[in-house]
């Protein structure tokens, strides 16, 4: 075997490490949402929507004012 096709070997070892670790956190994840819908009534759309929503909000921080000016023009509009 090659050092380029050792490197390549333990880059695919690494990236399908990562894929797996991945696919753990969106369980815990779904989890995470399912115990606060089963034990708080939450929607879990309604939640994933605001989580959303409050990502953009602190993202804009300064520009929040005209960000909510704008959304809330476009609330009139879009249906």
């Amino acid at each position: 075997m090659t050092q380029q096709d050792s490197q390549l070997a333990t880059f695919v070892e690494r990236y399908k490490a990562l894929e797996d670790e991945i696919k753990l956190l969106q369980e815990d994840k779904k989890t995470l949402i399912l115990d606060l819908k089963e034990h708080h009534g939450i929607t879990p759309k309604v939640l994933r929507k605001a989580i959303r929503v409050a990502k953009i909000r602190t993202d804009m921080a300064q520009d929040i004012t005209e960000f909510d000016q704008i959304v809330d023009q476009l609330e009139g509009v879009i249906k």
